[in-house]
């Protein structure tokens, strides 16, 4: 089981600076990784940093953990700009960036701010977007021609330099097609449809299994767990060895301004994450 953080990106976590001290801390600690929430106008939480700007930072300041998006809406981009931060991003730390994307889900950050607010359309333009963002970065002649995106260049990423991009992708269980789609690239970030509950280690259980039912390939794929780290370091490493059991590849623990304070967030990290 490999261990991250996931950083909301308002609140105290919209001071850009506080977010890479958090980011370094992370690292000193023993977290293999550090993700962003990729949000513009999250309900009501006010200041947003931009997570693209604070990865670069961090990828800046930090030399060994992972770095990504958890998640980006590929709708609410052009995947051309988009591929040309990903390359930026993965050149900047060094082959350590992962890129976490998904459809999008909230209002407030779609149908209120001009987006497409349906659903079906974002998930076509998810499809779209991935397929188009992996002729970007291969560093061949492009020749797209999609509903929703068309582009044509002769060179977008150095040829034969391609980078080899991670790409794991959001699915709300127990709602198939999401983990379907994630089983054609490099992992799934699981969360509950109940997003108040966490997800059981049963219902990743079957997740492993619809993965493998639907993998075209041996390589690695990570199942990704919204895991929160508690006060009982016994009672963490237990369920860890659970969760590893029932498939688990990665625990992803959040820092929720709204849920706890700056000091505590940090003591918490500084814990270091549940290791057996």
């Amino acid at each position: 089981m490999k261990f991250a953080i996931n950083f909301a990106n308002f609140g105290y976590l919209g001071d850009v600076r506080c977010l890479a001290d958090l980011a370094c801390d992370a690292e000193a600690a023993g977290w293999d990784g550090v993700f962003l929430w990729d949000h513009v106008n999250w309900a009501d939480m006010g200041f947003h940093a931009d997570p693209w700007i604070a990865l670069g930072i961090i990828a800046m300041r930090t030399e060994r953990i992972l770095i990504g998006t958890g998640v980006t809406p590929i709708a609410r981009r052009r995947p051309t700009k988009l591929a040309r931060e990903i390359l930026t991003l993965d050149q900047l730390s060094d082959g350590r960036f992962v890129f976490g994307a998904g459809s999008g889900l909230w209002p407030s950050e779609f149908d209120d701010l001009g987006d497409s607010a349906d659903l079906r359309v974002r998930a076509e333009m998810l499809d779209e977007g991935l397929a188009l963002l992996q002729e970007l970065w291969s560093g061949n002649p492009v020749q797209f021609e999609g509903t929703h995106y068309q582009a044509q260049t002769q060179s977008f990423a150095a040829a034969g330099s391609s980078p080899r991009i991670p790409i794991w992708l959001a699915g709300t269980w127990p709602n198939r097609k999401p983990f379907r789609r994630a089983a054609r690239y490099d992992g799934v970030m699981a969360i509950n449809q109940d997003f108040s509950q966490p997800l059981s280690s049963q219902s990743v259980t079957e997740i492993a299994e619809l993965i493998a039912t639907n993998r075209v390939t041996d390589e690695p794929f990570e199942i990704v767990c919204g895991l929160r780290t508690s006060d009982d370091a016994q009672a963490d490493i237990a369920r860890v060895q659970e969760y590893e059991a029932a498939g688990a590849t990665w625990w992803m623990d959040s820092v929720f301004p709204a849920m706890e304070p700056l000091e505590s967030a940090r003591a918490r990290i500084r814990r270091g994450p549940p290791r057996g």
